[in-house]
């Protein structure tokens, strides 16, 4: 399987899941009379009373001189009190990640939502778990004993297991990453940058104080000509009796134009940019560029030069094919010019002959 149909089966697997939910939110207005709990959360007790008690006896030894390494003892001490703000921080990462989880799965595979192709299936389930969007347990453990080294693990209903979340790991990605992927939004710099050039895309409007509003054409300069330098038109039925003039967008000569270069590439150089890694760039190409290109990036890998400047000439063919239209109306709607019927042509004729005669 190429890493075009992984992906895509992958989306497959995470968009099955989000069915899935669906569903189950979408029955629960019918089970008002069952007890419907959608994760067990940790059983805090279990966890932390060996440690309490290990605490208090260390405590104890210290405070009256008995401990035999005080040193040890209190280090122990300082980390059983330590784990708890770890924790604390912990879930409140965790927390501001779910509390954005249920937007950006609605927004899968677009711009500003999650990259499902990228998301690991056991991520998906983690992260939906959770958020209480799918039944399963948490629970926490100190990986080897180790109180310094926690970990959360998710099991889904049937009591399988799901992921192992180091909570370490966790704060410290939280720092400049969230626990998923979502895929960067350019849409507010594509439009401007369609806006602050009319000398490309034709406005309507507008003075010194106001700008003017896009209509969704280009000037005369970016319109297809025929052979004769004229702007090259095609008619168009689009009613019975009515036909519309369109022009033709030359998307080449944009394309070669400084205004489209420069600008094309200081966006996505700024994604490039962007990011500490390049997970949100990948994202990108295969949810966003790929549409166009067919061509996909392997996720959790640092880009190469050569992997960034096709991705610089991508976005600019993306935009040329997907934010300028191929053609734009030219006009008003005009009559539809009718044939003459040649039956009634000859009705004429024979009369005109009958009044002579």
């Amino acid at each position: 399987m190429g890493l075009k149909e992984q992906l895509i089966k992958n989306k497959q697997d995470n968009e099955e899941i989000k069915f899935y939910i669906s569903e189950y939110q979408s029955s629960l207005s019918y089970r008002l009379g069952e007890n419907d709990i959608p994760s067990q959360d940790v059983d805090w007790s279990r966890f932390f009373n060996p440690y309490i008690k290990l605490y208090s006896d260390l405590k104890l030894k210290l405070d009256n001189g008995s401990s035999e390494n005080p040193l040890r003892d209190r280090k122990i001490t300082d980390d059983i009190l330590q784990s708890v703000q770890t924790i604390q921080e912990c879930m409140e990462n965790i927390a501001s990640n779910t509390e954005v989880w249920n937007n950006m799965v609605q927004m899968e595979s677009m711009m500003g939502g999650l990259d499902m192709m990228s998301t690991p299936v056991s991520r998906f389930i983690a992260l939906s778990i959770l958020n209480d969007d799918l039944k399963g347990k948490i629970d926490l453990e100190a990986v080897d004993g180790d109180i310094n080294n926690l970990a959360w693990l998710i099991y889904d209903e049937n009591d399988i297991f799901v992921e192992k979340l180091l909570v370490n790991k966790i704060n410290t990605l939280s720092q400049t990453q969230d626990m998923f992927v979502t895929i960067p939004d350019t849409a507010k710099q594509n439009q401007e940058f369609k806006g602050t050039n009319p000398e490309i895309f034709e406005m309507k409007g507008g003075n010194a104080q106001e700008p003017g509003q896009l209509t969704g054409g280009v000037t005369e300069t970016y319109r297809v000509k025929d052979k004769d330098g004229k702007v090259k038109l095609i008619t168009k039925d689009i009613s019975a009796n009515m036909v519309q003039d369109f022009y033709e967008i030359d998307k080449d000569t944009i394309g070669k134009s400084l205004a489209f270069t420069l600008t094309m590439d200081k966006i996505s150089a700024g994604l490039l940019g962007a990011y500490q890694s390049s997970d949100q760039v990948i994202a990108f190409n295969n949810n966003i560029l790929a549409e166009v290109t067919d061509f996909y990036l392997k996720p959790g890998i640092a880009l190469k030069q050569n992997q960034k400047d096709k991705f610089q000439k991508d976005y600019q063919t993306w935009f040329l094919e997907k934010e300028i239209g191929k053609e734009f109306p030219l006009g008003s709607p005009k009559p539809k010019e009718q044939p003459k019927q040649e039956e009634q042509v000859e009705e004429v004729d024979e009369f005109a002959e009958f009044v002579e005669n």
